[in-house]
């Protein structure tokens, strides 16, 4: 049974064979979408703008031949810079010398566009702050009790002149925070600009997250200011108790000589009502959020 296959099967490959060979020697024509790439840029210039990304070539030719370009290739189409000229346009048609894997045996039908414009200028350089562009979405009783640290601050932008000057600042790619309930460090991605190179890629963003509480402080000392050496200020009471809200962390090293509570004495001469409100100053990250009493009274002594 199987010597009686084996011919059959030979046939059948012999007949594929042949069908492919016919086949692939008759004329077609295909149509290429292919990635425009600028070579031979002199020295010190880049490339500022330029009119299509692709060129679309519409190609006629034996089968055998088309199938070389559109079997396991991913080719570009090269285009070249002809000296330091700031605008430059060029044929497609004329560029094919430029590109040998397009065979001399292929017949171009037709190319679009059929003009390419592109625009040289010098390389540039300078340093620019990075943005972190960050969304954050905190717990129920948490929040942010630090500064927003970007490590590296800044970054080298390079490019043609016209790209690179008005760049004032980088962005880095959105990233959205959810559920933050603690100290978050990590690495964002800088946004890329069109034509403008970055000497890094990456930055890392760091803050604090803690759970926010209130806290009582108690005896906080009122002191008196701009006092003539002849009088004396004296207020009723002389402490007071302030309630600042924080990160529970920052508020436990807070003591009460680290938030400072001061009249001046020009308050008293200007005072119509009888008593006067203290100026109080709070430590970073925190937030006044009461002072008892509101208001003091006081008695102006003279010597």
């Amino acid at each position: 049974m199987k010597k009686k296959f084996t011919p059959i099967i030979l046939i059948f490959v012999f007949s594929v064979l042949l069908w492919v060979y016919v086949s692939f020697s008759g004329e077609y024509t295909i149509n290429l979408k292919l990635p425009i790439e600028i070579k031979n840029i002199p020295e010190g210039y880049a490339v500022s703008s330029y009119s299509a990304d692709f060129v679309s070539l519409s190609l006629k030719g034996r089968g055998w031949q088309l199938a070389q370009h559109t079997v396991g290739r991913n080719p570009k189409f090269y285009v070249y810079c002809k000296g330091t000229k700031k605008n430059q346009s060029v044929s497609i048609r004329n560029e094919v010398e430029h590109n040998p894997w397009i065979s001399s045996t292929l017949q171009i039908v037709e190319t679009s566009p059929q003009i390419f414009n592109f625009t040289i200028e010098e390389i540039k350089s300078k340093k620019v702050e990075i943005i972190p562009v960050i969304s954050m979405v905190f717990k129920p009783g948490y929040g942010l009790v630090s500064d927003i640290e970007v490590e590296p601050d800044s970054v080298v932008i390079i490019g043609p002149e016209s790209r690179v000057e008005p760049v004032d600042l980088v962005k880095t790619e959105l990233k959205i925070f959810e559920n933050l309930d603690r100290p978050v460090e990590e690495v964002l991605k800088l946004e890329k600009i069109d034509f403008v190179k970055f000497n890094i890629d990456e930055c890392k963003v760091k803050f604090d997250v803690q759970k926010i509480v209130d806290k009582t402080f108690d005896d906080v000392v009122v002191e008196t200011k701009n006092v003539p050496p002849t009088q004396k200020l004296v207020l009723t009471p002389a402490k007071i108790k302030v309630v600042l809200r924080g990160g529970i962390k920052i508020l436990t090293q807070i003591k009460n000589e680290d938030i400072k509570a001061f009249v001046e004495f020009n308050q008293a001469l200007k005072d119509t009502l009888g008593a006067i409100q203290p100026t109080v100053i709070v430590p970073e990250k925190t937030v006044l959020i009461d002072v008892k009493p509101a208001r003091l009274d006081y008695i102006i002594k003279k010597y």
